[in-house]
């Protein structure tokens, strides 16, 4: 190594194995003459990170002792550091630095440090009082402080509003503060008319509005300048181009969401059908409904989020008719049915209402997954980006629905015709034949590799590989999600019969039940579904009772097997019910009222004859009436002394 190659003093630390706040202090201490280890070092500083305001030191390698240049020669990081040449960046900040040296060294104000200030000053041809200005300088910003002062101007733009006009307005003798203010004005005008509409109609659009307003900002200001001189370039007009956006948000919302910053979620690590997502998608396809009508078909897409499979349900609908709750119920039976598919362990719908009725089987969900576990989750309202299975539907477009014959594009108003000026041909086949080939078209589709984060392998082969660790799909019997999904209600049974919403329906579990029973209904969302009935705790499904003609004997038959089977389930209740005689459990019942102990009758009356005159006496009082109150006999005395004292009055 030569003797431009230079150690910064992290890597002479670790060559000489000492930490970097003593290799620091070493490097000071040779720039200032003292030996270290014996040794001379030859030390710099030079300009960059670290340090006071940006100064770092770093010492030549040949001037090391040997010991620790042999080491920066073995040690990888240290030799790395010692082949890099540290280049000095301000050789004018390090020149005063170094003329300021011996004054940083003495006391401030102190007699020393004015002379080492006068030697320098001579040193360095100025004055003291520049000198003093350096240490000011350095004490506050550091090495950075001795650098060259900036003009007040640098910071300024060269050109404020545009050539012309800068030159223009320069001509009337204005000062540059107007100059600078007009460009101030210009570049808010810019910014408005930027976040307005008139940003739809393009640069040019804008630039000529902006000229109006420079024209207009300059009337208001007193300015004479010539119309011609109101030009402003392109790149000063697309300055503030992203202003934009403050239109977009206010005006297109769904492209200002679509831009949003969002974050990438790794789907991959989740178990089969441990997320299966739901959508609607409206297919681009026409095909003819039984009457020959053309239709537009949808489907209801279920997405495993852990293999990438996908599950479709295609629906034909009425004219004017919706994806409604019974159609993403079928759709959801018709999944978990599929021996390949199973009962999911949580669920990630979108936000319409026709996915509402997934949330009744929470319950279920909850059984599969730890508790406190969101198992049903909805997406928030127009943010597709978050949800997988938008980027599987354009993977469908493509692959899947644009091969299919009657496909018509996504376009309404642009249609892929075979005719111009005529309407696109149908799907060919019925119906049945369209669902057929559909699932068919899936099943390949789930073959097909996927890159990005599914790594180039097809869905399958994630299933197959997410199979040896053991998992299997859950299965739930159907009829009791058709409970599940359906409104309750109840009803008395007349005669073996329930009457439903103007229907009657019979079952062989319903006609061993007495008249007047209650029974639990539970009235499927799904058409064509009959109503489910439970009996015995078990839910069974309810048969249309059928007429039968009168002169079938089959109705005979069927009215004696039906009595037959209530006359079985009642001897069968007779059996259960043990024989208890109710006379004699209610007089047992009544003796349980009377008190617990009654006294003994009174010795029997000797009926004589003063007793006979008593009782005589009783009832000739009885007659006169009840007895006088003392109150009335005290008043009876009073009136009877008042009627003497008046009867001796008159005889005096």
């Amino acid at each position: 190594m030569n003797q431009e190659t230079w150690l910064s003093a992290r890597a002479f630390a670790d060559a000489a194995e000492i930490t970097p706040q003593a290799a620091r202090a070493a490097l000071r201490a040779g720039l200032a003459g003292r030996p270290w280890r014996g040794r001379y070092l030859q030390v710099r500083r030079t300009l960059g990170r670290g340090g006071q305001g940006g100064l770092v030191y770093a010492v030549a390698l040949p001037s090391l002792p040997p010991d620790v240049a042999a080491r920066a020669a073995q040690q990888p990081n240290v030799a790395a550091a010692a082949s890099r040449t540290v280049r000095t960046s301000d050789e004018d900040s390090l020149a005063k630095l170094s003329a300021l040296d011996a004054a940083l060294a003495q006391t401030a104000g102190s007699a020393a440090r004015r002379l080492a200030v006068q030697r320098a000053a001579s040193e360095a041809l100025v004055s003291s009082r520049t000198v003093y200005r350096w240490l000011d300088r350095y004490k506050g910003s550091g090495i950075r402080g001795l650098g060259r002062v900036c003009p007040a101007t640098a910071a300024l733009p060269r050109i404020a509003v545009s050539r012309t006009f800068d030159r223009a307005l320069r001509r009337t003798g204005l000062p540059e503060e107007v100059l600078v203010a007009i460009a101030a004005e210009l570049d808010k005008a810019l910014k408005g008319l930027w976040a307005s509409r008139a940003e739809q109609a393009g640069v040019t659009e804008v630039r000529r509005l902006a000229e109006f307003l420079l024209s207009e900002i300059c009337e208001r200001r007193g300015v004479g300048v010539a119309p011609d001189a109101m030009r402003l370039s392109r790149r000063r007009v697309e300055r503030f181009a992203y202003y934009r956006v403050v239109n977009q948000r206010r005006n297109d919302r769904k492209a200002f969401d679509d831009a949003k910053p969002r974050i990438r979620r790794d789907w991959t690590g989740l178990a089969p059908m441990e997320r299966v997502v739901a959508d609607v998608k409206h297919l681009d396809v026409i095909v003819r409904r039984a009457d020959g009508s053309p239709a537009w078909p949808k489907i209801v897409a279920f997405m495993d989020g852990g293999t990438g499979r996908v599950f479709v349900y295609p629906v034909l609908l009425e004219r004017g008719e919706g994806v409604r709750q019974e159609h993403v119920v079928e759709a959801f039976l018709a999944m978990v049915a599929d021996p390949a598919w199973g009962f999911p362990q949580g669920l990630y719908l979108d936000n319409g209402a026709e996915f509402g009725a997934l949330v009744k089987i929470d319950g279920a969900l909850q059984l599969l997954n730890e508790p406190g576990a969101r198992t049903v989750i909805f997406a928030r309202p127009y943010n597709a980006s978050a949800k997988p299975v938008e980027s599987l539907f354009a993977r469908l477009d493509r692959y899947v629905f644009g091969l299919l014959p009657g496909y018509a594009g996504p376009n309404r108003m642009a249609k892929k015709t075979q005719t111009v000026g005529k309407p696109p041909q149908p799907y060919p086949g019925d119906w049945d034949d369209f669902c057929g080939t559909l699932r068919e078209l899936i099943h390949a589709h789930n073959h097909r590799p996927v890159g990005g984060a599914w790594s180039g392998r097809s869905p399958e082969d994630w299933m197959d590989e997410k199979l040896g660790g053991g998992w299997r799909p859950a299965t739930v019997d159907p009829m009791a999600l058709d409970a599940a999904f359906a409104d309750a209600d109840c009803r008395r049974v007349d005669r073996g019969v329930l009457k439903i919403n103007g229907r009657r329906y019979v079952h062989s579990a319903l006609t061993a039940l007495p008249s007047r029973t209650v029974v639990d209904l539970a009235l499927p969302w799904r058409r064509a579904v009959p109503p489910l009935a439970r009996i015995d705790g078990a839910w069974i499904y309810l048969e249309p009772e059928v007429p039968y003609p009168a002169r079938w004997i089959e109705g005979a038959r069927e009215s004696s097997r039906r009595q037959a089977k209530q006359n079985q389930h009642v001897s069968a209740l007779a059996k259960d019910a043990p024989r208890i005689d109710p006379v004699a459990a209610k007089i047992r019942w009544a003796r349980t009222l009377e008190p617990p102990g009654r006294p003994a009758p009174l010795p029997e009356l000797d009926l004589d004859d003063e007793v006979r005159e008593r009782a005589r006496s009783m009832r000739i009082a009885e007659k006169a009436g009840p007895s006088p109150s003392a109150a009335e006999l005290r008043r009876a005395r009073e009136m009877a002394l008042t009627a003497r004292l008046e009867a001796q009055q008159r005889h005096e």
